[in-house]
């Protein structure tokens, strides 16, 4: 009976280092790894253990965060995502930054090609939020960027905000071998340059106005005795909400914008009949999450639904 009962017991600490320690291990490897690479090419790179940013991103789980030095990206924060049984690598690299101007920060890069057997790489354009302008109007970095996909067409790159970590994401494509994570130096300096772009245009957008995108008349708690008419608004940077109590929600914070009661209509008439309840779900200054619900109608829920989600694109669910 004793060797039973050591055999189990054997057997479940096997399994403990099968399915936790070894998993751990590899993960440290990984990010040992890059963090070698970015050594060898002259730039002083450290290991951050069980770190915040590790969080930041939702393409895939964390096998460790390296902290490079002296650069426009602070922070590089290793994945590995398993789609059907099979392991696929990402790289996210963090640029920190304070106050974001939320979608204004979002951009992706696409690729123009020509050819039909031999498929070469003839162009790239930004696309997304102002920060795409800035990024199509550097010409050094359009110039190395092609020379870097002429050695490698598969490279992808979007850039997406993370206000709530405080810092702006850029992503780069899925490899299927944790080698294929180690970038070339040059292919580095662009991403770095990117990194340093990203700072000088929140400046820029941050000392602008803010643009009003859509205005509504909206009814608060309208099936109590303190319903009362506001106004909503939704700019660049803020939902407000013009109220005897005054609510002023960072558009970075929505995370979703729900609309019930809703009909599709072909036109503004028959949706201005029609009443929604509109819930929007936001974090506070102390990041817990609070929700506002208010009705308006449907034509003016329909657009503020979609105002959200193209203003923060990534954020903004439904």
């Amino acid at each position: 009976m004793d060797l039973v009962i050591i055999i189990i017991f054997v057997f479940i600490v096997g399994m403990i280092a099968i399915n936790v320690i070894l998993p751990r291990r590899a993960g440290k490897k990984s990010a040992d790894r890059l963090c070698a690479h970015f050594l060898s090419l002259g730039m002083p790179a450290s290991i951050l253990e069980k770190h915040p940013l590790q969080k930041v991103s939702t393409r895939g789980k964390s096998l460790g965060l390296v902290q490079v030095a002296e650069k426009n990206i602070g922070y590089v924060n290793v994945l590995k995502y398993i789609d059907e049984g099979i392991a696929y690598y990402c790289l996210d690299y963090l640029v920190p930054l304070e106050d974001i101007p939320s979608g204004l920060c979002w951009a992706k890069l696409h690729i123009k090609k020509r050819g039909v057997l031999r498929r070469e790489v003839v162009d790239i354009e930004w696309t997304g939020g102002t920060l795409a302008d800035t990024l199509n109007g550097d010409l050094t970095l359009k110039q190395n960027l092609l020379m870097e996909f002429w050695r490698n067409d598969r490279l992808d790159i979007e850039i997406a905000p993370e206000p709530v970590y405080r810092c702006v994401r850029i992503e780069t494509e899925y490899v299927r071998k944790e080698a294929e994570l180690c970038l070339s130096a040059g292919m580095f300096d662009c991403l770095d340059r990117i990194a340093g772009l990203i700072p000088k245009h929140v400046i820029e957008v941050n000392s602008r106005p803010e643009e009003v995108l859509m205005e509504a008349k909206v009814e608060i708690n309208p099936r109590s005795k303190d319903a009362e008419i506001a106004d909503c608004c939704v700019t660049d940077r803020h939902v407000l909400l013009k109220s005897r109590e005054p609510l002023e929600i960072p558009l970075y914070t929505v995370e979703k914008c729900y609309v019930s009661m809703s009909l599709p209509s072909f036109g503004t008439g028959m949706a201005e009949v029609i009443r929604s309840t509109v819930t929007l779900t936001y974090r506070d200054e102390s990041g817990h999450r609070q929700k506002m619900e208010f009705e308006t109608s449907a034509y003016d829920a329909g657009v503020l639904e979609n105002t959200l989600s193209r203003s923060y694109p990534r954020g903004i669910t439904r």
